[in-house]
């Protein structure tokens, strides 16, 4: 019975990856039939006045230590839904990947703006083959584990205009975690860690924006805060009943007309049974550059990033950043936190 039920299980998540790699595939092979004959220097105009979609498929090539080289292929697909210049642009982004690390990945994020900007719906639908590397959690410190997993993950949050920089509204989030297989004799193996039997997340939130941002894509000036909630109960499917709460709130500031300095203040704070993949992580591409993903993680994350933002030529940029942050147990945090400075710099494309 329990290897029919695990057949039952490994079939339902190669189904599941099928779905959303054929899905991908429609969007980004026949979706160019829909795209708008403007240049790239005309397309804001085009798309103003004649409801083009500006449609392009780009290639993707990366490397990481957690993933090695990255080879696959990406969509961005823009479009106004109602033609007037107040609305903000609507986006369709994809794109497919595999690794040196024989990962694999689907991803699709959608974000939509309707008429005046009154309402915001902002979706996520993704397929992770991936393998992970564990550390410990907090400041117990185990020798590095690789684990791998397989999970489709959604989210979709939507906000409704209540001033003309303020947003209120609500979020979904869920994530199926299969554990494909951990690192023999090591600590995630017996299997005491919460989440490392894998298991489903399922929560619902309240979620707040300010912004006063002079461009939602590439902001110059401005204020951007946001506060994101999700409650993880039983009664909506989770395995796990925890809850968290992550505020981030970002400032922008032209020093001249090609550098920009960008200000963020991240916060992070989860409590109850919470999963190993669902604690604060520091590292990887997104936050504490400079780090290897996971490299940290513990119930609470609070981080100060500077970045100055040069733009060289055509698509040609450069940033410099520097990142202080502190994470903990949120049963001491702050008072015994754990320092972490990381200061790097790269060439952006």
């Amino acid at each position: 019975m329990e290897h029919e039920s695990n057949l039952h299980i490994a079939l339902a998540a190669k189904n599941i990856e099928v779905f959303f790699k054929k899905l991908l595939f429609i969007t980004v092979f026949f979706m160019p039939s829909l795209s708008g004959t403007a240049s790239p220097k005309d397309s804001t105009i085009a798309l103003r006045q004649n409801k083009k979609i500006d449609f392009r498929v780009l290639p993707l090539a990366n490397y990481a230590p957690e993933t090695g080289l990255l080879v696959g292929i990406g969509e961005i697909m823009s479009f106004n839904l109602h033609e007037d210049s107040i609305t903000h642009y609507s986006l369709i982004t994809g794109n497919v990947a595999y690794t040196q690390d024989k990962q694999d990945y689907v991803y699709l994020h959608y974000q939509f703006w309707t008429k005046n900007n009154d309402y915001y719906l902002e979706c996520e639908s993704d397929y992770y083959n991936y393998n992970y590397s564990y550390w410990g959690i907090g400041d117990a410190r185990v020798p590095k584990e690789v684990y791998y997993v397989r999970f489709p993950k959604i989210y979709a949050n939507a906000y409704k205009k209540i001033t003309s920089n303020f947003y209120m509204g609500i979020d979904y989030y869920y994530e199926d975690d299969v554990i494909v297989s951990t690192q023999p004799g090591g600590v995630l193996s017996s299997g005491e860690i919460t989440g490392s039997k894998g298991g489903v997340i399922s929560g619902s939130g309240i979620d707040l924006i300010y912004d006063t941002r002079d461009n939602i894509y590439f902001p110059k000036h401005g204020w951007y805060i946001k506060e994101t909630s999700y409650f993880n109960e039983p009664q909506l499917g989770s395995t796990f009943k925890f809850g968290r709460l992550i505020t981030d709130a970002s400032w922008y500031y032209p020093l001249s007309k090609p550098v920009v300095l960008a200000l963020t203040q991240h916060n992070q704070l989860s409590w109850g049974e919470v999963p190993l993949n669902q604690l604060a992580l520091v590292g990887g591409i997104r936050q504490i550059r400079g780090y290897p993903s996971g490299y940290y993680r513990d119930n609470a994350l609070t981080y100060l990033q500077a970045e100055t933002r040069i733009h060289l030529i055509n698509r040609v940029g450069f940033v410099a950043f520097a990142t202080m942050a502190f994470f903990g147990n949120y049963h001491t945090f702050p008072e015994t936190p754990s320092p972490l400075f990381a200061k790097r710099g790269r060439t952006a494309l």
